[in-house]
């Protein structure tokens, strides 16, 4: 059987669908109506010839067709907005600083730097990660151009401010007894407020096991069932168990993140740049996706 050629419209209503888990949500997504969702995935599968998703009457579930289709789709959306972003593109030339925190540096915010360094290969990029303190600071002193940081109180309110969802993760054979024991980053983090402010209310008993400015430090530590991590879904690892309400640890306060830039005059680079990220972040806006059987950024623009 001949497989008829794919339509991006249709690719992003089944990637949408695949990752949102279901098609109300997945219309949100993409500003679509869910009946012109349901009658792109139902095009879909009639070009395909399979079935892609299973539906029930409280779940949808890739079809092993849906699964292949899904690991390729991904691929040719982001080719697709690639192109579509070099050929709108301007001509850019220079050298941009950026800074990350170390909670933020993972693959799907370091990707976005990628290729907008691959969209514009003029550019330099130079990339610093530090702690959102640390960032604010270099803001300031004019030592780095942009920062993608955690919300500041003694900054203006930015625009476009996102949240990232809060976890509690340990390993299978971690103890969940109290006094429960914590891995937790140094002062300034402000997770550490969050989590004792959290466990407080719930009338648990705590210790600081071990303290790291490492989120790979954490994450083994994590993985070792030496304590309780408080992790962003970001930094959250296969093997992890996320507690929940019911085994007695309440839902965490999101962390919020921002663009910053500095408080001199722009260059074209930097303007771009915010720019891109921004519509890149205000996108971002898919939670894991067990539909799709893969993790997605747990962000959401408020």
């Amino acid at each position: 059987m001949t497989v008829g050629r794919f339509n991006i419209e249709l690719l992003e209503a089944f990637v949408a669908v695949a990752e949102a888990g279901n098609v109300t949500h997945a219309g949100t997504m993409l500003n679509r109506t869910q009946p012109c969702v349901s009658t792109q995935l139902r095009r879909l599968e009639e070009r395909v010839g399979k079935p892609l998703i299973e539906r029930t009457a409280r779940t949808m579930n890739l079809t092993p067709a849906g699964r292949i289709l899904y690991q390729h789709a991904t691929e040719i959306l982001k080719s697709h907005e690639e192109a579509r972003l070099r050929l709108s593109a301007p001509e850019l030339t220079g050298t941009v600083h950026v800074g990350l925190p170390e909670w933020y540096a993972t693959r799907q915010l370091q990707s976005i730097f990628c290729n907008f360094v691959r969209i514009h290969p003029n550019v330099k990029l130079e990339m610093t990660v530090a702690d959102s303190a640390t960032l604010h600071e270099m803001l300031t002193n004019n030592e780095i151009n942009l920062a993608i940081a955690l919300v500041s109180s003694a900054k203006p309110e930015p625009d476009g401010v996102v949240e990232e969802a809060l976890h509690w993760a340990v390993a299978d054979d971690c103890p969940l007894t109290d006094p429960l024991p914590l891995i937790l980053f140094p002062e300034p983090c402000p997770f550490r407020e969050m989590a004792f402010n959290t466990l407080t209310r719930a009338k648990r008993q705590w210790y600081e096991r071990i303290t790291t400015t490492s989120v790979a430090a954490a994450q083994v530590a994590v993985l070792s069932g030496a304590g309780i991590g408080c992790l962003p879904t970001g930094a959250l690892l296969d093997g992890f168990r996320i507690l929940k309400e019911q085994d007695g640890f309440p839902p965490l306060t999101a962390t919020q993140l921002a663009i910053y830039t500095q408080s001199t005059t722009q260059s074209p680079i930097v303007d771009y740049l915010e720019e891109h990220l921004r519509e890149l972040l205000q996108n971002a806006i898919t939670p894991r996706s067990a539909l799709a059987g893969k993790p997605q950024p747990d962000l959401r623009v408020v």
